[in-house]
C-alpha cells in the first residue's frame, strides 16, 4: 500500500447496515447491531471480480491481476496470504496475460477448473477479450492453460476459432466477452454465462460438454441492457433461477450489486424486475460489486470494493476524479451473509475483516561509515 500522504475526509456515519432487499429499487433498514462499514477481509491486497471457494480444508480466493491473482486461508475471516498466480503461464492464443474477473469450480472429476478472459488481437479496442479455460489437480498448483484454442470468442478475433463462436448480434458492438462465470444445474448439465463487451450490455449463456472444457453447442443471449451489465452469477434458490449482475461504472462508488429472478433458465430475464441487492448507501461499501455466491451454510455472497490508500475505510464517493496518486486505491474482498426469502434474496449481515493496521513509517538503513585509509 501507498505512503500516507492524505487522509481521507470521510465524515462519521453513525448508522446501521441496512437490509438490502426491497420490492423496488431503494434498499430498507437493517437491525440496528450491524456494522456501517463493514471492514475487508484484508486490506493490502488488492483482489477484484473475485472468485471463492472452499476445497473442505481452506479457502481460496482468485480475481483481477496478471495471470490473475489469488489468496488462500484456513479461516474466512482473518488469516489470509496472498499466493502465486493463478495461471501457470499466459495462453498460447492471447496478446498477453492479464487476467479479469476469474472463475472457480470443480470439475465432475474432482479437479478444478479456472475460467477466465485475456487480451486478444484482431479486435477494436485494446482491452477486447476471450474467455479461456485452465485446469488444475488441486487449489495448490497453479493453473494449466487450455492453449489450443479460446472457449469463447468472437470470429473476428485473430486466434484460432473458439470452441463458442460469439456472432455479432444486430445492435451490438463488435466487441469481445469477459466476466466468465459457471453454472451447474441441478441434473449435472454445465453452462458457462458471460458478457459482451461495450454497450448495450448483453449477458450470454452456453452449454459446456461434462468436461466443463468446451461448448455443447452454439450460446445464446438470456438479456441486453442499454447500460453496463455484468458480472452475472446464476443462483437457484426457493424455485426460481436468479441472477446476480453488477451495474455501473466499475471505478466508481455508484458501481452495486443488482438481482433479478426467472422460473426459465433461458427465458424472462429481459422483462425480470431488477431489485439492488447492494450499494454505497446502504452498506458504506464503495462500488461493492462482482458478486461470487457460495452455497454453504450459511450462505456467502463474497464482492469487491474500493478501499483507498492511507485509508481506515473505504474511498470517498468522489476519489476517482483526484488525479492524486496517493488518493486512489485498490478493491479488497469483503464477505457477506446472505438469506434467502420467498420473495428473493436478502442481505444479513457482513462477516467482520481484521483492522486496519497503517504501516510503519519508512527508517533509512543506518550509514555504514567509510572504511579509513591505511
Amino acid at each position: 500500500m501507498s505512503v500516507v500522504r492524505h487522509a481521507l475526509r470521510r465524515a462519521a456515519v453513525p448508522v446501521a447496515l441496512a437490509a438490502l432487499f426491497s420490492g423496488a429499487l431503494g434498499p430498507a433498514p437493517a437491525p440496528a447491531d450491524v456494522a456501517f462499514p463493514p471492514r475487508p477481509l484484508f486490506w493490502e491486497q488488492p483482489l477484484a471480480d473475485p472468485s471463492v471457494v472452499h476445497d473442505g480444508t481452506r479457502w481460496f480466493a482468485a480475481g483481477t491481476g496478471w495471470r490473475g491473482g489469488t489468496s488462500s486461508s484456513i479461516q474466512e475471516y482473518a488469516g489470509w496470504v496472498a499466493g502465486p498466480p493463478l495461471l501457470d503461464s499466459r495462453p498460447a492464443w492471447a496478446r498477453n496475460g492479464d487476467v479479469w474477473a476469474p472463475e472457480l469450480v470443480r470439475a465432475a472429476d474432482g479437479t478444478w477448473l479456472a475460467y477466465y478472459s485475456v487480451p486478444v488481437s484482431g479486435l477494436p479496442a485494446a482491452e477486447d477479450r476471450c474467455i479461456g479455460v485452465a485446469t488444475s489437480p488441486d487449489l495448490a498448483t497453479p493453473f494449466t492453460p487450455l492453449h489450443t484454442q479460446p472457449l469463447a470468442c468472437p470470429p473476428d478475433a485473430a486466434t484460432v476459432p473458439a470452441s463458442d463462436l460469439v456472432r455479432g448480434e444486430r445492435g451490438l458492438p463488435r466487441r469481445g466477452v469477459i466476466d466468465p462465470s459457471s453454472y451447474v444445474a441441478p441434473d449435472g448439465r454445465r453452462f458457462l454465462l458471460y458478457r459482451t463487451q461495450g454497450t448495450p450490455s448483453s449477458i450470454r449463456m452456453v452449454r459446456l460438454t461434462a468436461s466443463g472444457l468446451r461448448a455443447a453447442g452454439p450460446s445464446r443471449e438470456l438479456l441486453r441492457d442499454p447500460g453496463v451489465l455484468e458480472n452475472p452469477e446464476m443462483v437457484d434458490a426457493r424455485g426460481w433461477h436468479h441472477l446476480l449482475m453488477s451495474r455501473g461504472d466499475y471505478g466508481r462508488c455508484g458501481y452495486r450489486t443488482v438481482w433479478r429472478r426467472s422460473p426459465s433458465i433461458r427465458r424472462g430475464w429481459d422483462s425480470a424486475t431488477e431489485t439492488v441487492l447492494m450499494d454505497r448507501a446502504s452498506t458504506g461499501i464503495c462500488g461493492p460489486g462482482g458478486a461470487d455466491y457460495v452455497a454453504m451454510t450459511p450462505h456467502r455472497l463474497f464482492v469487491h470494493g474500493w478501499v483507498c490508500d492511507g485509508a481506515n475505510g473505504p474511498c470517498e464517493s468522489s476519489y476517482s476524479s483526484h488525479d492524486d496518486v496517493a488518493r486512489r486505491g485498490h478493491r479488497a474482498l469483503y464477505l457477506a451473509r446472505l438469506r434467502w426469502t420467498a420473495t428473493g434474496p436478502v442481505l444479513a449481515r457482513f462477516a467482520q475483516g481484521p483492522a486496519w493496521t497503517p504501516p510503519p513509517p519508512y527508517e533509512p538503513p543506518p550509514e555504514t561509515p567509510a572504511p579509513t585509509p591505511s
